[in-house]
């Protein structure tokens, strides 16, 4: 491999990592004092100071954060701020790895403390590539315009790792979780309508053919499967395999709105591509001064977890990887290496949980939210790759119980108590300037409604009330 002959990809690379990393943060942005706040939802401040007392001198380690040292709100807002100027300058070519280190070191603050709400894969994808931007370039200060370094080959080789990791796993979930939809080619029958936050056009791509449900899932495990051992053979086979796989980004986002994660797959794919496929040169890559041996670290640590997660998906049940287990442990809380997979059982309903208030316990109004299915006329959004992580986390407790999901509880107490922050989180009040006197959660099956309910009605969605999802909540008048 002639590092000179991928000069294309070290600068998508970089760029897609900065943009990545700015995407994150701004998303953050708006949200983080509704979720993250003293008066939000999950209340990092709350957390860290019960977790102190509770792991002492181990906490740097358990929770590798910067908000042990302060975690007011203003420092929440700041951290965003501060990760999306470095994203910025590093894009612009300043003194990259340094502001790839500030950014990492500021989204691992909020992932280890941000339990359900940051806990996505593309959270964890943004960690581990985003490890990897520490050796993209050399550790000094300098501006490069708008431009880059040269990836060194190690490390060129583990961002063609983390892709192959990334896509032959999310295509191995799928089988060795025995999901009888997958194995019949019809999951995807369910996934338009069933998934977190569909687009409008998962709509009408739920509305095809069976014929062509089936041919999409098998065209998708070709994809996964097959591409990620194409792309290691240079020539033609490698471009129509990162063909392809881009194609089911594309795909992906048109149908669904998966935060900044498409983004940055995106990014990966173009990477393995050499100058000579793309049959033009640039200049804003100057030759990377890394020594080999800053390169092989990474290397080092990722390699063995990496293959690691790959046989441990293949052969799940297998006990012969356990000696392992003290290793990845010891990575986990750094999240620098990480199995993926999603839809790995294909939801096959879609409850939802529908938040009501009411002022005398017999008339109840909903709260909408701004991205979720509630009002049945609302289309679908497309809101990637910005990621409403209220919206899509109620997905999930509705597919649970609410004795797991207690954190709901907070919110009808930052409601009752009206939180500034946790309103604004969602995207109506129907009691405007006062809090009502009862709340409580009401659990519907949602379905898209057919094309002719569509036309007649404007009704996106039909639904069926399933019953109470959890207790109702008083306010307290005293």
């Amino acid at each position: 491999m002639l590092i000179e002959d991928y000069n294309i990809s070290s600068w998508i690379v970089s760029k897609t990592l900065a943009l990545s990393y700015f995407i994150a943060f701004l998303s953050l942005l708006p949200q983080v004092l509704g979720l993250f706040g003293t008066q939000g939802i999950l209340s990092i401040d709350h957390l860290l100071n019960i977790l102190d007392k509770e792991l002492k001198a181990d906490r740097f380690y358990h929770i590798p954060s910067l908000f042990w040292f302060s975690s007011s709100d203003l420092t929440l807002k700041l951290f965003c701020f501060v990760g999306m100027t470095a994203s910025s300058l590093a894009f612009l070519g300043f003194s990259q790895s340094i502001m790839f280190l500030i950014c990492f070191v500021c989204y691992l603050s909020f992932v280890s403390c941000g339990q359900i709400f940051l806990s996505y894969q593309w959270d964890s994808l943004l960690l581990e590539f985003g490890f990897l931007g520490l050796f993209f370039a050399p550790w000094k200060w300098e501006w490069i315009p708008l431009g880059t370094h040269s990836l060194h080959p190690v490390i060129l080789a583990l961002v063609i790792l983390l892709l192959f990791k990334l896509m032959f796993l999310s295509g191995v979930v799928k089988l060795t979780h025995k999901d009888a939809s997958w194995k019949s080619l019809t999951a995807l029958t369910y996934h338009y309508w069933t998934q977190p936050l569909p687009t409008p056009l998962a709509y009408f791509a739920h509305k095809l053919p069976l014929f062509l449900q089936r041919l999409s899932a098998a065209v998708m495990f070709t994809i996964e499967l097959v591409m990620p051992f194409f792309i290691l053979i240079p020539g033609k086979t490698q471009v129509v395999a990162v063909a392809l796989l881009v194609l089911l980004q594309i795909l992906i986002i048109l149908t669904g709105n998966f935060g900044f994660f498409n983004l940055m797959t995106l990014g990966l794919c173009l990477a393995v591509l050499p100058d000579s496929s793309w049959g033009f040169k640039i200049n804003w890559v100057e030759h990377s001064t890394i020594p080999t041996e800053a390169a092989l670290v990474p290397a080092l640590i990722l390699v063995p977890a990496s293959l690691f997660w790959i046989l441990k998906t293949l052969w799940e049940k297998s006990e012969k990887l356990n000696f392992m287990l003290p290793y990845m442990r010891l990575l986990y809380h750094f999240r620098i290496n990480n199995p993926y997979g999603l839809f790995a059982v294909m939801t096959k309903s879609r409850p939802e949980i529908i938040l009501q208030g009411s002022n005398d316990g017999h008339h109840w109004q909903d709260y909408e939210f701004f991205h979720k299915p509630g009002n049945l006329k609302k289309m679908p959004t497309l809101v990637a790759p910005h990621q409403p992580r209220l919206d899509w986390q109620m997905w999930f407790a509705a597919l649970e119980g609410f004795n797991e999901n207690l954190w709901l509880q907070n919110v009808a107490t930052r409601i009752f108590e009206q939180s500034p922050d946790v309103l604004a989180l969602l995207k109506t009040n129907p009691f405007k300037g006062s809090a009502p006197h009862y709340l409580r959660f009401e659990r519907y099956e949602y379905r898209f409604t057919n094309l002719s309910e569509l036309r007649n009605s404007g009704s996106w969605w039909q639904r069926e009330h399933l019953g109470s999802y959890g207790p109702t909540f008083t306010r307290d008048t005293d």
